[in-house]
């Protein structure tokens, strides 16, 4: 696949330098149009579109297109206000606090009709008897928000936390997030009063994994198609809201919890504040939407290198590893010497627990992860080393078994070093 790109790359450049010995040009590469800046086949290498530049929008956990423009929300502890974008950065956006509004834990914003639905429905304890979904107005003339209702709505089996809402068909539309119930439910008014209890029909239970966890939805009238974001992909479901979906798509984006097509191309954005713009989204093939990735070779040395990382030629042959957010004498580097793969390091530490304490801790530790796929969640076939003071030798490293989450020691593994003054 790679050989294939670069082959086609390389001629590229070739008949680009015929060219432009024939006819010099001063023409600039094209402006990406999107997030994708590299894909084959099913496989897309993103980057973000856009960073929400501004201040206020600290945690955005709604994004939708209306009225001209882009309007997005804080999560749970902010104030009753949206925010009025010219795009997706939010740069200079304008502030509009919703009289009449409370803001418990605003989730999702959606359009229905020509107004917008900010969707008060979060609930991670499930506890709340407060769920509220509040219908708004945009006067152009006056550059006005004026809220025209209040719904009260309730689930007809219980209380659920729920992220997740848009107008399918003629439909609002509320898919619950995973909190232990069994299942994802799919849950559909028929209408919406004022001043009455609004009761939810349970319509779909999804066959989504429990650990995915549905934050933000969207719905394409046009192609019929309800977007569904999680934490670890996108999935797509048409006109059966049950079982499992028509199309999953792996990200890896970090904590992502605001979704929105627009002109058909997908937006969707994560808890740092980076928002990702997919072109004609529905009509891709992606399966996988995943960061770049650095390639890179690794030394080989003789077996009779230094193993506590101390020698010359770690310093001179060993790979450092560009980690983000490392301090200036902090690093971690490794290289093949003999038939071991070899790790040293340096790392500083405001406060350290040792593995050896009383109790259920298994205190602080270095995490080291190595797989051969892309993965949603720890399958337990990886090769993932913890390495710890174990409070009697010093550095050692163990294997997590994630069954039990108990730490177990690795055979034929070599550590040694120490922990003590902050390093």
């Amino acid at each position: 696949m790679h050989r294939y790109a670069l082959t086609a790359l390389l001629v590229l450049l070739a008949l680009c330098n015929t060219a432009a010995q024939d006819a010099p040009t001063t023409e600039k590469p094209a402006k990406p149009t999107d997030s994708v800046y590299e894909s084959y086949d099913d496989f897309g290498v993103v980057q973000p579109f856009y960073q929400i530049d501004y201040k206020p929008l600290v945690e955005s956990s709604g994004l939708q297109y209306w009225q001209g423009a882009w309007w997005s929300h804080n999560d749970s502890g902010g104030a009753p206000v949206l925010f009025r974008g010219d795009d997706p950065s939010f740069k200079g956006a304008q502030p509009y606090h919703i009289k009449g509004a409370k803001a418990v834990d605003w989730e999702e914003i959606t359009i229905i009709g020509d107004d917008l639905l900010i969707c008060d429905i979060g609930d991670n304890g499930r506890r709340r008897d407060d769920l509220r979904l509040y219908r708004v107005a945009w006067n152009a003339k006056t550059a006005e928000v004026t809220l025209k209702a209040t719904y009260e709505i309730s689930y007809p089996d219980g209380k659920h936390d729920a992220e997740a809402v848009a107008v399918v068909g003629d439909k609002l539309t509320i898919v619950s997030k995973h909190r232990g119930e069994g299942f994802t439910g799919v849950y559909q008014f028929d209408e919406l009063k004022e001043n009455e209890a609004n009761v939810a029909t349970l319509v779909g239970k999804l066959d989504i994994d429990e650990k995915c966890m549905v934050t933000a939805a969207d719905y394409d009238a046009e192609k019929k198609k309800l977007v569904l974001l999680s934490y670890t992909r996108i999935f797509v479901y048409g006109d059966k809201l049950e079982g499992k979906p028509e199309r999953s798509v792996l990200i890896y984006a970090q904590q992502c919890e605001a979704l929105c097509l627009h002109e058909g191309a997908l937006y969707y954005g994560n808890e740092p504040g980076e928002i990702f713009r997919v072109n004609d989204f529905l009509d891709s093939k992606y399966a996988k939407l995943l960061p770049p990735w650095q390639q890179f070779e690794l030394p080989v040395a003789e077996a009779t290198i230094e193993p506590d990382g101390s020698g010359e030629s770690w310093k001179e042959g060993a790979y450092t590893l560009p980690l983000k957010n490392l301090n200036e004498k902090e690093y971690v580097r490794w290289k093949i010497c003999g038939p071991y793969l070899m790790l040293a390091g340096r790392l500083d530490y405001d406060s350290f627990n040792s593995s050896n304490e009383q109790g259920d801790r298994l205190g602080s530790a270095l995490i080291l992860m190595f797989g051969s796929q892309w993965t949603d969640f720890l399958q337990g076939d990886e090769t993932h080393l913890w390495l710890g003071d174990n409070g009697v030798t010093g550095v050692d490293l163990w294997r997590l078994d994630p069954k039990d989450f108990t730490l177990k020691t690795l055979p034929g593994v070599k550590s040694k070093g120490q922990v003590k003054s902050k390093v």
